[in-house]
């Protein structure tokens, strides 16, 4: 009996940080504005992107950490924070936010 494979269930994966401190006034929160021809321009966000083919989702938060605000953070510092599993009409995406706090002297600037 010869059965025909079912497809495999795929989305796109996206990686959020949510990178905190203790500020002079309490709790902060990272923040950028999307820029460019992408979903949302010029509202506020999370840093946030596309997992690369081959990456798990700490190495994919550090990379967009790095490239979207210049911060480096290291996989230690990185904990799960939520999963979402969005499906609008069409489509669908598998969100994931990663938690991060940059007051242990090894996030900064890059």
């Amino acid at each position: 009996m010869t059965t025909t494979p079912v497809p495999r269930h795929t989305v796109p994966v996206d990686v959020h940080l949510v990178l905190r401190r203790d500020g002079a006034l309490g709790p902060e929160v990272l923040l950028s504005r999307r820029a460019g021809p992408v979903y949302a321009t010029g509202l506020w966000h999370l840093p946030s992107g596309h997992l690369d083919p081959g990456e798990d989702m700490v190495e994919g938060v550090i990379r967009e950490a790095r490239e979207e605000t210049g911060v480096l953070i290291v996989a230690a510092d990185v904990s799960a924070a939520v999963t979402v599993h969005h499906r609008p009409p069409g489509a669908g995406i598998l969100g994931s936010a990663s938690s991060s706090r940059c007051d242990g002297g090894r996030a900064g600037p890059g």
